[in-house]
């Protein structure tokens, strides 16, 4: 170094001294020439990187690098700072013993008497625990507590960059639900059913080997999906899901306990390609209710068929958001008849959507649909206070000939929303009915779901003077447990029973059912009749009443009222078709 040089760069040495000076308590300072030489550094620099002042004065900046930035990360900062300007980012270093610390850098260039950049002046910051606590709480946004598996937006994120990728390679996506676990959650206790849910993602984490290519996350509850990446063939996918599949069929061994689950696996690949994230997880989803449904221990992949109904359904799902307002809702009544003199004794209400331009849109397409979404409750409300309505009017019309009972179905979320012993008194008052016309029907699985608050809510019911009926009973799985926990007054036998009524097994079990009712001062309903043969043997067991086909097709409102006033009503069952 000549002798001019050497006194510009001891001149600048001088001038920053001062400065130096003054970060020093607050930052970290160092002083390089342009090829990466360290020519000063004080105390703070040398107890963060791990290195004595000795050690670091004439070395190349170099040994304090890491592997965490790639090398045109430092290519950009070296092209801004060589042509004289500023540079400022965040810096992984690597200390003297090789753990990593996180220095916010600022980088100055200093000019001498030419004004050519000469050397370099670094100030830094440590901001390790400030990237710790990011990272913690990237962490925690972005993982399940429970199993430490990607949360679902975390898994939503990555499915959304392989959709918007659009490589060409095939992907795919399964969706995954644990079998029975509500039951296992709910009989052994929420301990027992964390741990099923840590073993399973334990296993799911082992079984699919996280790459880039696979990741595994947990939605919540008992959801889990594993997206792959990169397959050669959406074949691959249905591969995966049985390996899969079998591991996770093996017993759990947990807190004493042998539990046996399985897992229902739907699956989307990229020939149904998504436009969303979104749309991707809900089609899986929909594919591995079909696989449950099916019962046959095998992954089910998202076809056309599938398709055509996630679009019907998102077209319900939309379509019944205002169909209250756009008065396409009607009640129909089915008559319950007194089996031994074919009289009417009631009429159950059922709902029926006329759309506008769809038709007819069948119950069973969109009650499932109305339940998911929320809906359930304004057109309970709804049913309730329009059968009540409907009632009223023909007491006023008809007088003594008006139906004497009104039968209405309620949904689980209905019975377990605060508001439904306040709607049905309201519709009760309203509409000037005595209490104990109306009877409320509920299934058995609705009332088991939540039995504390069930009790509780039948209870107030049962004080505003309304009857509580338990349908399709026969087909839970505490049954007699019900029976004797809430206050019931009518027994509906499940429609399956009537349906096997020709074999010996089905007749002893409605015998014996219907003694038991008797025994207990329970009515009973038999529904689905649709044959004499029916009718016959239920008189003979004693069944007191009854409703099906056999008898008549649900009827508008106007219908029954017309059949009423032609004296169709109270006559033989046979002419009530």
């Amino acid at each position: 170094m000549t002798s001019k040089k050497t006194e510009s760069i001891n001149s600048e040495l001088t001038c920053l001294q001062a400065f130096r000076n003054a970060v020093d308590e607050a930052g970290i300072v160092a002083i390089t020439d342009v090829r990466g030489r360290i020519l000063e550094v004080n105390d703070n620099f040398c107890e963060i990187s791990g290195y004595s002042r000795d050690e670091l004065l004439g070395a190349n900046h170099r040994i304090l690098r890491s592997d965490h930035h790639p090398m045109e990360f430092f290519k950009e900062m070296y092209r801004k700072i060589a042509n004289g300007k500023t540079w400022r980012g965040d810096i992984c270093n690597r200390t003297k013993n090789g753990d990593l610390y996180w220095v916010d850098t600022t980088i100055v260039p200093l000019l001498n008497q030419l004004g050519k950049v000469g050397g370099y002046l670094t100030l830094r910051i440590d901001i390790s625990e400030q990237k710790d606590l990011v990272e913690r709480l990237q962490q925690l946004a972005h993982h399940d507590p429970l199993t430490g598996l990607p949360n679902r937006v975390a898994i939503l994120e990555s499915i959304q960059k392989v959709i918007d990728l659009r490589s060409g390679k095939h992907f795919a996506l399964l969706f995954m639900d644990i079998d029975r676990f509500k039951l296992i959650n709910d009989s052994l206790g929420h301990d027992v059913g964390d741990k099923l849910l840590q073993e399973f993602a334990t296993r799911l984490r082992k079984s699919v080997r996280a790459t880039d290519l696979i990741q595994a996350a947990r939605l919540g509850g008992d959801e889990f999906v594993v997206l792959l990446e990169n397959i050669s063939d959406p074949h691959d996918a249905t591969l995966v899901a049985e390996r899969l599949m079998k591991t996770l069929a093996q017993p759990y061994e947990l807190g004493g306990y042998t539990i046996y689950s399985k897992a229902s696996v739907g699956i989307v690949t990229s020939e149904h390609l998504s436009e969303t994230a979104s749309e991707m997880l809900s089609n899986a989803d929909m594919a591995m209710y079909e696989a449950k449904a099916a019962k046959m221990d095998r992954p089910i992949v998202f076809d056309r068929v599938l398709r055509d109904k996630a679009q019907k359904r998102l077209y319900i799902e939309n379509e019944l958001r205002d169909v209250i307002a756009r008065n396409e809702l009607k009640l129909f009544y089915q008559p319950i008849v007194e089996l031994e003199s074919g009289a009417v004794k009631g009429v159950e209400a059922l709902i029926r959507w006329f759309h506008t331009e769809s038709g007819l849109i069948n119950p069973d397409e969109f009650i499932p649909v109305a339940e998911e979404m929320g809906m359930i409750i304004p057109i309970g409300n709804f049913v309730i206070d329009e059968a009540c309505r409907q009632l009223g009017a023909w007491r006023k019309s008809l007088g003594e000939n008006a139906p004497a009972n009104l039968h209405v179905n309620v949904s689980r979320k209905q019975l377990e929303h605060p508001t439904l012993v306040t709607i049905v008194k309201q519709a009760i008052q309203k509409h000037q009915i005595p209490p104990d016309c109306l009877h409320l029907e509920v299934t058995e699985s609705i009332i088991m779901h939540d039995r504390k608050t069930s009790i509780e809510t039948l209870n107030q019911l049962k004080k505003l003077g309304v009857h509580i009926d338990v349908d399709d009973f026969g087909t839970g799985y505490s049954s007699l447990s019900c029976l004797g926990d809430f206050p019931i007054d009518v027994l509906k036998l499940d429609r399956e029973f009537i349906k096997k009524s020709d074999r010996s097994r089905e007749v002893m079990l409605i015998h014996a059912l219907i003694i038991l009712a008797e025994k207990l001062g329970l009515e009973v309903i038999a529904e689905g009749i649709e044959t004499p043969e029916q009718l016959a043997l239920l008189r003979k067991l004693g069944c007191g009443y009854g409703q099906g086909f056999f008898f008549s097709k649900p009827l508008s409102a106007e219908d029954v009222a017309l059949s009423i006033l032609n004296a169709n009503w109270n006559t033989p069952h046979l002419t009530i078709v």
